[in-house]
């Protein structure tokens, strides 16, 4: 008997990627948790406070998103997400209708990445698994959008499929693909993802923080400076440890 109400965790950690419900639909279903935390962490490492505005572009069912309400203060997190019906299911199955009006989250479902649409700035911006699915048009179209909306010192976090992922060989390029691409994956070039930044008006730089798939960019207005090696040395690796689900081989993997 399922005491705790969660059996249908268990249930839905054994649906496909990219397919089923609210948790499987974005990514692995078993590293659901993970996922959603290890944004938390890298956020936080690099300096997001509960005073900040953070915007989480493609927030999904809120994997991320159900940390930060949280930690935020009430209307300080912000969140794009076009399938709605994915923010319904996290109101209902993760978050409940209570906690949602206590945070008071602001979301709006544009497929235009637009993210003017708060009518205000971000200390931060995330987009976790985002540039993975897009070709090279949607992938300007947000870091154009994501320049003029940063605020002064702010910083935008984002992951790559680029060729220092393990999927590298065998992806589709994405400046040769158009539009939203899923649950297909596609990859950019280390190089071609500086230069998209860079003509956005965005001065950017991978980091080392783990990810088991994909590689995490930061970029920030230009001007800022780029994180010093001691700098880097202090923020760490997000490594995990002691969890089959997460193989220590992908560890050594470095993005910088």
């Amino acid at each position: 008997m399922d005491d705790n109400g969660d059996g249908w965790i268990d249930a839905a950690r054994l649906d496909s990627p990219g397919t089923g419900g609210h948790r499987s639909y974005v990514g692995p279903p078993d590293q659901y948790d993970f996922m959603g935390a290890t944004q938390f962490r890298l956020l936080t490492a690099l300096g997001l406070r509960e005073d900040h505005h953070l915007l989480d572009l493609g927030c999904g069912s809120l994997r991320a998103g159900r940390l930060l309400m949280f930690y935020l203060r009430p209307g300080r997190y912000h969140g794009i997400e076009p399938n709605s019906w994915l923010i319904d299911e996290a109101r209902a199955r993760e978050i409940g209708a209570d906690a949602f009006d206590l945070r008071h989250p602001w979301l709006d479902d544009n497929p235009d990445m637009r993210m003017d649409v708060f009518g205000r700035s971000f200390d931060f911006i995330v987009a976790q698994s985002v540039f993975s699915h897009t070709g090279g048009g949607m992938l300007d179209r947000a870091l154009a959008n994501a320049a003029p909306v940063l605020s002064p010192g702010g910083q935008f976090l984002f992951t790559v499929l680029d060729e220092t992922t393990p999927a590298w060989p065998i992806l589709a390029r994405g400046d040769e693909a158009e539009g939203w691409i899923y649950p297909d994956c596609v990859g950019f070039a280390r190089e071609d993802v500086l230069a998209r930044c860079a003509r956005a008006g965005l001065s950017a730089e991978p980091l080392d923080w783990y990810h088991p798939r994909q590689c995490w960019y930061r970029a920030v207005p230009a001007g800022p400076a780029l994180l010093t090696p001691d700098q880097r040395a202090l923020l760490g690796r997000g490594a995990v440890l002691f969890d089959p689900r997460f193989p220590t081989d992908n560890l050594p993997r470095t993005c910088a």
